[in-house]
C-alpha cells in the first residue's frame, strides 16, 4: 500500500455516522497478485480506539461494497470508504493526535495484515467545525516534502440542499446552487 494522498474525516448525513475515506494504491509484491476479502481501520485518539470495519471502495467511479478485490503486482488505485459498525456513533472528531492503522484480510491468510499506519493532527478550530457543523469534512492531503498531512475543513460537496432540508426537518425555500463548488 502506498502512502495515502488523501484522507477525509466526515459524517454521513443525516444519521451522523462517522466516516473516513482514503485514496491509495494497493499492490502485490508477487507476480500472481492477491485477493483482499476485507479491509478495516483502527482509529486511535485521546478518547479511545475505534474499529471502522464496514468497507467500500470506488469501482469505475461507483461506490461498491468491499469484498473480493483482486490486487495485481501493477496495483489498483481507488478511494476506500470506512464506517464503524451500526450504532457506534459516539466517536467525535475532536482535536488531538490521531493514529489510523489500515488492515486487510487476504484470501488464504489466517490473520489480518497491517498494511500501513497513518498519523495526523486535528487542531481545535478544525475539530470545532466538524463537531458543530455536521456537513463539514476535514480533508487531509499528504505533503511529500514535509512527509505529513495538511488539512482544511470544507463543506461536503455531495450534500445537496434537499438532503439538508430533510436532515434538519425544516422546510427551506428552493435555491439554485452552483454545482460542484466547495466552500470552506
Amino acid at each position: 500500500m502506498t502512502q495515502s494522498t488523501l484522507l477525509c474525516l466526515k459524517r454521513e448525513f443525516p444519521k451522523g455516522t462517522p466516516k473516513i475515506f482514503l485514496r491509495t494504491l494497493l499492490y502485490a509484491t508477487g507476480p500472481k497478485g492477491r485477493v483482499i476479502e476485507n479491509m478495516f481501520l483502527r482509529v486511535h485518539q485521546d478518547y479511545g480506539s475505534y474499529t471502522f470495519d464496514f468497507w467500500g471502495h470506488t469501482e469505475s467511479g461507483k461506490l461498491t461494497l468491499g469484498s473480493g478485490m483482486f490486487v495485481a503486482s501493477t496495483g489498483i488505485t481507488c478511494d476506500h470508504h470506512f464506517n464503524p459498525r451500526e450504532g457506534t456513533n459516539d466517536l467525535l472528531f475532536v482535536s488531538g493526535e490521531y493514529r489510523v492503522e489500515v488492515f486487510a484480510t487476504v484470501v488464504g491468510c489466517p490473520k489480518s495484515k497491517k498494511l500501513m499506519e497513518l498519523s495526523f493532527n486535528v487542531d481545535g478550530q478544525q475539530a470545532a467545525k466538524l463537531i458543530q457543523i455536521p456537513i463539514r469534512e476535514l480533508l487531509l492531503y499528504w505533503n511529500a516534502d514535509t512527509r505529513s498531512y495538511e488539512g482544511h475543513v470544507e463543506c461536503n460537496a455531495d450534500l445537496q440542499p434537499p438532503q439538508l432540508r430533510e436532515g434538519l426537518g425544516q422546510s427551506m425555500p428552493s435555491q439554485s446552487t452552483s454545482g460542484g463548488q466547495r466552500n470552506g
